[in-house]
This record gives C-alpha cells, structure tokens and sequence, in this order.
C-alpha cells in the first residue's frame, strides 16, 4: 500500500514539473527573434512598396549609404525609393551584438538627417513626412521607416516580436 502512495505522489511531482516547464516555454514566445526578411515581408505585405523602391545589397553598398560596417551587424535589409522626388525607405537591422545597437542607430538617424537636409527647401510634404518618422529599436533589431504609413509600419514591425 505504501509503494502506491509513493508512486502517486512521483506522479503528481513529475506532472506538476512538466506543467511547469510547459507554461514557462509558452511565456517565452514574446521573446522570439523573427528573420529580418519574414519582419520585412510582414510590412510589405501590408503596404506593398512602389515600383521606384529597389533593395540595398551587398556590404559595401550598405556601407556606403547607411555608413554601417558589416562587422556591427549579423542581417539586414533595406529597400529604398529611388524616385527622386518620394522619399520612403523602409530599413530593419538585426545588430550582431546588443552594445552594436546605438552605433547602428546613430547611422540611421544620420541618414534621417541628412534626408530632412536635403528635402527641407525643396520638398515640404516630404520634409514633413520624414520629421514624423524615427529611428527606433527592439532588443538587437534596429528599424528605421520614412513612409506616410510609418506608425502603422512600427506596428507591424513590433507584434513581429510577439509571436
């Protein structure tokens, strides 16, 4: 009779434990750490780019245009408009390290400024629009979004990381 008692009781430990691990594994999702093209993919499916927008590749034009060293960042993607005239960029950078963070945040708000620079004279409705937009973060992703949709973009940008 004692040998049954001891038994249920193992049983009820293991299956308490098990419940345990079980709902700490699900607490753990608002954690994950989508891909930069599936982030990208989710705003884009939302608010298709224009024709005009073209992809950044390759580590030396990243450098180039963004000033980011390959070496601060493990991914990236970056469309940009090169219409001449609109100014929409869409650019998300899973930094290789957490303290890359503010380097690659400095780049891209370098880019805004030199953007708000160059449109202020010339383009006010673009000038305006690129004043609403920022350079934010999300633990080591970094997104920098000029869009008249760029609030909703963030959104979208942020529940990635929710999943």
């Amino acid at each position: 009779m004692k040998v049954v008692t001891i038994s249920k009781r193992a049983i009820i430990f293991i299956l308490t434990a098990l419940v345990a691990v079980s709902a700490c594994a699900c607490s753990g999702n608002s954690g994950s750490e989508p891909a930069v093209a599936d982030i990208a993919k989710a705003i884009t499916d939302k608010y298709p780019l224009s024709e005009a927008m073209t992809q950044v590749q390759g580590e030396d034009k990243i450098k180039n245009v963004y000033g980011i060293e390959p070496s601060d960042y493990s991914d990236i993607i970056a469309y940009v408009n090169n219409s001449g005239v609109e100014q929409d960029e869409l650019v998300i950078v899973k930094a290789a390290s957490q303290d890359k963070v503010d380097a690659i945040k400095e780049k891209l708000n370098n880019k805004i400024t030199a953007k708000l620079n160059q449109t202020k004279n010339y383009l006010p409705e673009q000038y305006e629009m690129i004043s609403k937009c920022e350079v934010a973060d999300k633990g080591s992703y970094v997104r920098m979004i000029i869009s008249p949709n760029a609030d909703d973009m963030a959104g979208i940008f942020n529940a990635q990381f929710e999943k």
